[in-house]
């Protein structure tokens, strides 16, 4: 059955205890979470306020998500435009290369989550994308192979809270029911970024110059496009919907 209770609509459930005895449980439904029979003001402010958010928040995250996705993977084009030969690497270094990202990224993971806590995820995200996007060009100015399997290291670290810390700030703005389908929006980054990937950086590999090499100027300029991308985060990302100053006060009242 429904009801309200202080201004709020609650529903209350019926539910039978291990001694057979009736007992009632209050669902409090705030902000927009879900209920059958939804007002239909309610409904239209809930559509407004996810409008707002998706524009500023979630485009936000699939962008880095995407930048995050096409820096890892860079070496897989600048391997085909001399990446190899300029840097003497034989038999397995390229593998060994591409597998010591994933090395980095695992031996934070755990770590990053209590700095997460800690700092805030829209402290975190910025600075970890500044971190990747200065390695990621570091790359270009490399001379060895030795030096490569460092910053493959690097690089993982650098972006291992990013994924989480994402996921934790739509946690704070969605309700449940418009989370899922923003997540899905966010997984889909992954394979958008190798579409869009590929043709960046051999576009960028065509760039000519007589001392920078083309495979060089991959890294380079992906990872200063991801820099300025980040720093953009500290002005956009917000740890909870009452700090974002593109809301209403209504909306704010309305979804915390």
């Amino acid at each position: 059955t429904l009801g309200v209770v202080d201004g709020f609509k609650v529903e209350y459930i019926e539910v039978n205890s291990p001694g057979g005895t009736i007992e009632s449980s209050e669902d409090l439904v705030r902000g927009g979470a879900e209920v059958d029979n939804i007002d239909p003001q309610d409904a239209l402010l809930l559509n407004q306020y996810c409008r707002k958010v998706d524009m500023r928040i979630l485009s936000y995250a699939i962008v880095l998500s995407i930048l995050s996705q096409s820096d890892r993977g860079s070496i897989g084009v600048a391997k085909v435009v001399g990446l190899e030969e300029d840097l003497g690497m034989i038999k397995n270094d390229f593998n060994i290369a591409t597998t010591l990202f994933t090395v980095g990224y695992l031996s934070l993971e755990m770590f990053s989550n209590f700095i997460l806590k800690r700092v805030g995820a829209s402290r975190l995200l910025p600075t970890l994308g500044v971190l990747w996007g200065v390695v990621c060009a570091l790359q270009g100015v490399i001379r060895t192979k030795t030096q490569l399997f460092v910053m493959r290291v690097l690089l993982g670290m650098a972006e291992c809270g990013f994924a989480t810390g994402i996921l934790l700030i739509l946690s704070f703005f969605y309700p449940k029911h418009k989370l899922t389908t923003r997540t899905g929006l966010l997984y889909l980054s992954a394979p958008l970024a190798n579409v869009i990937s590929g043709p960046l950086a051999s576009a960028l590999s065509h760039i000519h110059h007589p001392y920078i090499k083309r495979w060089q100027w991959i890294f380079i300029l992906e990872g200063a496009i991801t820099v300025l991308v980040a720093l953009l985060g500290y002005y956009v990302l917000q740890d909870h919907p009452e700090k974002c100053k593109f809301l209403s006060d209504k909306e704010k009242q309305f979804i915390v």
